[in-house]
């Protein structure tokens, strides 16, 4: 991402936006990331995902800055999971969400909806001048579906025919009903390796609050109704191309 989305996203997420100049910033932040995404693109499709709060460890870890240390209970790869997306399954989807990472869109934001045996549900920034931002930019249009929405694939949440946002879940089981229902997989978990996990971690997501966190409030209000009514919750610290 170019100095200019970056200067952006920093003033945001430190609450130094100030409403006069919101939609200038908000412009400029659109113009860098149209150019760098451009050639990105079938370049670097996987990204590692560090969380926070697992419900094995959640005791067990040091958070300092954008550092986690932990004491490992569920694997040998402390709290990080990748994700290999797939342009030929939903190049739509998967540009958005390419976007998002570049823009560190994903730093912060909780796992705000874990069903088990279905799905964890994300994609709601914790700061709410970044989720207006991206909501301005308008629905995504649908991907054909084509991947299957089978265990450890990564798919857009939609509540309809082309109302694709920011919100996203992997699917923690065999959804493949899914399908039929316009809902287009863009990539999924891969096995574990050195140094991170697998679906071992996403099934460490914390899940004792179910559906009840408020998506309306989140978007409202963002970190602090988190903070303050689910300080359980997983969330991302950070998210990166690899």
């Amino acid at each position: 991402v170019g100095l200019a989305a970056i200067i952006i996203l920093v003033e945001l997420l430190r609450g130094k936006d100030g409403s006069s100049s919101l939609n200038a910033r908000t412009k400029a932040m659109s113009d860098d990331l149209s150019t760098s995404t451009s050639g990105t693109n079938g370049d670097n499709l996987i990204i590692e995902f560090t969380v926070a709060n697992l419900r094995t460890n959640s005791q067990n870890c040091t958070h300092i800055g954008k550092m986690l240390q932990c004491i490992p209970q569920h694997n040998n790869a402390t709290n990080k999971f990748r994700i290999q997306l797939h342009e030929s399954w939903a190049p739509i989807g998967v540009k958005r969400f390419l976007e998002l990472t570049e823009a560190s869109f994903w730093d912060d934001v909780r796992i705000f909806r874990v069903v088990p045996n279905f799905v964890s549900q994300f994609g709601i920034s914790s700061y709410p001048d970044v989720q207006k931002y991206y909501d301005s930019l308008g629905n995504l249009k649908d991907d054909k579906v084509i991947g299957s929405n089978k265990r450890g694939t990564l798919t857009f949440a939609t509540s309809g025919r082309n109302t694709r946002t920011t919100q996203v879940f992997i699917n923690t089981s065999d959804n493949k009903f899914l399908d039929k229902q316009g809902f287009s997989p863009i990539g999924e978990v891969l096995p574990a390796g050195d140094g991170y996990g697998g679906m071992d971690v996403v099934d460490e997501i914390y899940n004792k609050y179910g559906e009840e966190p408020d998506q309306g409030i989140i978007e409202e209000k963002g970190k602090d109704y988190l903070e303050e009514m689910y300080p359980l919750l997983s969330y991302f610290v950070t998210a990166v191309f690899v």
